[in-house]
């Protein structure tokens, strides 16, 4: 017996060994899809829906650091005195409170950051999100049939809010319109809480402070009368009967607001429905805090863009944060492998965080090894960020990164969050990609899991672009003894020269690599060049007659992450734009095709050039 113990012993210790080497990848526990749809309340619509990850991590219940120098609130705050409060509107006996809650939100944001009044289009919101349009678990998920704001999130950072009157409200469900311009994107979302009420002064704290009026939740069937509620009396303490079902904005509170039902008290919430004016007080009611759970899975958008017309995004998780993975510990490290179709420049690092973190590093790749999932030269880094709120965020480039068309990148993020120890999030409902999305316990070359391969989950990392005008690039040159004086009346023969690169529509302020090579293809010059602020660029290149080979030079321009070679090939996808110049020991140049000339010892020799560009990606 004691033989056959310890050799159970010698065979279980490599195996912790290495176990212990590579942890295992764990998935977080997902809440089961709901059973019947959300209630109608007397002819009204609810429509909230649970996400179906366990976030009762996300409490609420601490005021995170940057507010530890709030001054002490005040008894009462209501954001429509200030006139930050778009009017109520009715969302009939659909199950769309989703919509209305998350577009109100965005609509008093918009008031609070002075960019002008608006009214976006719930009907766009609740028929164009990920769930709807793929029929994910058939008439449950979208439309009427009920979502919540992590699909909205997921719709209004992938592509953006519409307005109204593009795509009036239909009370029922009708398909998605598509043609409509769309106005905003998100860029910056943040979760207060999840499935759990937050302490009353921090939810006041973020209302008057940071986020505005908040997108929240309530339990309907907690509340006697509901549905018919006129506005007359505030709404007591009620405890929870049901799970959450109702999304509203809260837009205030007063500490003095009385109620006696079920039992006295004071303090309510003052909060925005969207079941129309004749409703309660034209549209409004006021409740005690936390009464019907209020306060669950609040929300509110931080950040957001004018839509880019030129730009794009790229991502795999097509329905956004719905599940999350880990090593049992509070870092794991996401990569995402990402092959343009077309020319463009990244902006913006973005992804979920599924808790407030400690430390987000963000880094982008120009190399993958899917074999030995090692990785190799680095274009960017931005490190030590920290965000105070689970949700959507973005790390925008300090200068813009151009990427070509089939020359992969790769977005690489560590997160270190403050306590759940699942910090990477995935996307599970959308189709699974292989050999694209990864996620390793350390970021170590060879540690990396194709999430693709092994749990058919997409990591939620995305790589914002934008296209900037056209590249216009000319080449220019001259005897250093007699500028820009035509072929043939130089009076000074030096054999010093100086071909000059003019380039306009660049990015203001960035930084790109000028390489020149010679008519033997050699490279003779490295130059790094910065645009000035309005996109203007210009570089130069001193040869001499006898010493640098004659023919056909090449100017090549990329950005400052890549090394041009040592010789000349137009086959490189890095190189942005690139000119040409012929430089001839005999012959007078066409003048219709020549920049410049430059007199050598009585010889003339042109410049002419030509432009290689490629397509530009416009994509929504």
């Amino acid at each position: 017996m004691a033989m056959t113990l310890v050799l159970m012993l010698s065979l279980l210790i490599p195996a912790a060994a290495i176990w212990a080497a590579e942890p295992v990848p764990q998935k977080a526990p997902e809440l089961l899809e709901p059973a019947e749809l959300p209630p109608v309340v007397d002819g009204h619509g609810t429509g909230f829906i649970p996400p179906r990850m366990d976030l009762s991590h996300l409490g609420g219940q601490m005021l995170p650091e940057k507010f530890m120098v709030q001054q002490s609130l005040p008894p009462s705050w209501d954001w429509r005195t200030s006139g930050k409060v778009t009017p109520v509107r009715d969302q009939g006996a659909c199950g769309a409170c989703y919509a209305f809650a998350s577009i109100a939100n965005i609509e008093s944001k918009m008031l609070i950051d002075n960019a002008g009044t608006y009214n976006f289009s719930e009907n766009n919101a609740k028929e164009c999100n990920w769930e709807e349009i793929n029929n994910y678990v058939p008439n449950v998920w979208g439309s009427c049939s009920g979502g919540n704001n992590y699909m909205m999130a997921t719709l209004f950072s992938q592509k953006g809010t519409v307005l109204e009157s593009c795509d009036p409200y239909v009370a029922n469900d009708t398909a998605c319109n598509s043609t409509c311009t769309y106005q905003k994107t998100l860029l910056d979302w943040c979760v207060i809480s999840g499935d759990v009420v937050p302490n009353t002064n921090v939810l006041k704290t973020y209302i008057q402070s940071t986020a505005g009026p908040v997108y929240t939740t309530l339990c309907t069937a907690a509340i006697p009368n509901f549905g018919t509620y006129d506005g007359s009396y505030n709404i007591g303490y009620y405890g929870a009967s049901a799970p959450n079902d109702h999304a509203v904005l809260i837009v205030g509170w007063d500490d003095n607001l009385p109620y006696t039902i079920p039992s006295p008290g004071s303090g309510c919430w003052i909060v925005k429905n969207s079941w129309g004016t004749g409703w309660g007080n034209q549209g409004y009611f006021t409740i005690a805090y936390g009464s019907a759970e209020i306060g669950k899975y609040s929300s509110y958008m931080h950040l957001w863009q004018d839509y880019d017309s030129n730009g794009g995004i790229m991502y795999y998780d097509d329905a956004g944060w719905n599940t999350e993975w880990g090593y049992n510990s509070t870092t794991a490290w996401g990569l995402c492998k990402f092959i343009p179709s077309t020319n463009t420049t990244v902006t913006n690092v973005e992804f979920w965080t599924t808790d407030a973190t400690t430390d987000v590093d963000a880094y982008i790749y120009d190399d993958f090894n899917v074999t030995t999932t090692a990785l190799s030269k680095l274009l960017w880094s931005s490190l030590d960020h920290s965000f105070s709120e689970a949700g959507y965020h973005s790390v925008q480039l300090s200068s813009p990164l151009t990427v070509t068309t089939g020359d992969d990148v790769i977005a690489v993020v560590k997160f270190t969050n403050s306590g759940y120890n699942r910090p990477i999030a995935a996307d599970s409902r959308g189709p699974n990609v292989t050999q694209k999305t990864y996620m390793s316990p350390s970021g170590a070359d060879g540690t990396w899991l194709d999430m693709g391969n092994n749990s058919q989950d997409d990591v939620a990392i995305r790589l914002r672009t934008s296209n900037y005008p056209a590249v216009s690039f000319s080449l220019d040159s001259y005897s250093d003894a007699e500028h820009n004086t035509a072929c043939g009346n130089f009076t000074d023969y030096g054999t010093q020269h100086t071909a000059y690169m003019y380039g306009t529509n660049l990015v203001p302020n960035h930084s790109y690599r000028v390489a020149y090579y010679d008519g033997n293809d050699s490279k003779v010059a490295t130059e790094d060049a910065s645009s000035d602020g309005n996109g203007n660029l210009s570089s130069s290149h001193m040869f001499a007659e006898g010493t640098d080979a004659s023919g056909t030079w090449h100017v090549t321009v990329c950005e400052t992450a890549y090394s041009p070679g040592s010789t000349y090939s137009s086959s490189w996808p890095y190189i942005l734009v690139e000119d040409s110049f012929q430089v001839a020991d005999s012959a007078i140049p066409e003048f219709s095709t020549v920049m410049a000339g430059i007199g050598v010892a009585g010889l003339c020799f042109g410049i002419y050039y030509w432009m290689r560009r490629k397509a530009a990606w416009v994509s929504g």
